[in-house]
């Protein structure tokens, strides 16, 4: 789940991963939060998520499952550890504050989708788990940046917001699972899609057009602006 345009307030922090201070040790441990973070995604990547589980990524780098309580205290810190490191790239180069919003704003929800359907898993955890990492932060807050910069009333803005967030999970999510059905029986797949929708919207199955979709919710908010104003 995408940030929301209000930042929280100290009463509504999530018990995360990324606010509990990394416990530090005396001597140079073989373990490290790094380690694990690449291990269970390399076992999200070969098993899928049903497979995540302390005691596999514990055997992903040959230690007892307990080594990684000192480091991380449950699955879901694995999963958020996760998501974020594979959205690290996405936040590395985010548009510069001089780049048009609308610019900016399709630039960055393409990062964001292009990242999350890199991995089969990782929209799914996405749209389950409150994305409060640092990357995910940084993408959400240029998405909202981008959309302030629009222009509009608050209300206007926080709908925009909210587009935008759905349809970067909403898509990435509905790539992913239609790239594993057609990995795993193509014909079925075929069959299934054909059963289930006319003829005229078997294209828009096959394919989720974002960037058409982002177009639209762009020029949906320059709309809504320019009737506003008048």
């Amino acid at each position: 789940m995408l940030l929301d345009m209000a930042e929280p307030g100290p009463d509504q922090q999530f018990d995360s991963v990324f606010h509990r201070p990394q416990r530090r040790r005396r001597s140079q441990p073989a373990l490290s939060r790094e380690r694990i973070v690449a291990a269970t995604i390399a076992l999200l990547d070969r098993e899928g998520a049903t497979a995540l589980t302390m005691r596999k990524v514990a055997a992903e780098l040959g230690v007892h499952a307990t080594s990684l309580y000192w480091y991380v205290e449950r699955r879901e810190d694995l999963v958020d550890l996760a998501v974020d490191e594979i959205l690290t790239e996405a936040a590395a180069a985010l548009p510069a504050s001089d780049v048009p919003w609308e610019t900016a704003l399709k630039e960055t929800a393409r990062r964001f989708y292009s990242a999350l359907t890199a991995h089969t898993w990782a929209a799914e955890f996405a749209g389950s788990r409150p994305l409060i990492g640092p990357n995910a932060v940084a993408l959400s807050r240029r998405v909202v940046a981008a959309i302030q910069e629009s222009g509009g009333d608050e209300e206007a803005r926080a709908a925009a917001i909210r587009a935008v967030s759905n349809q970067i999970l909403g898509a990435a999510t509905s790539a992913v699972a239609m790239r594993v059905a057609k990995s795993r029986s193509p014909q079925e797949h075929e069959e299934a899609v054909a059963t289930a929708v006319a003829d005229s919207d078997f294209l828009a199955v096959e394919n989720t057009y974002f960037d058409q979709a982002l177009d639209l919710i762009v020029e949906g908010v320059k709309a809504r602006r320019g009737t506003r104003g008048r």
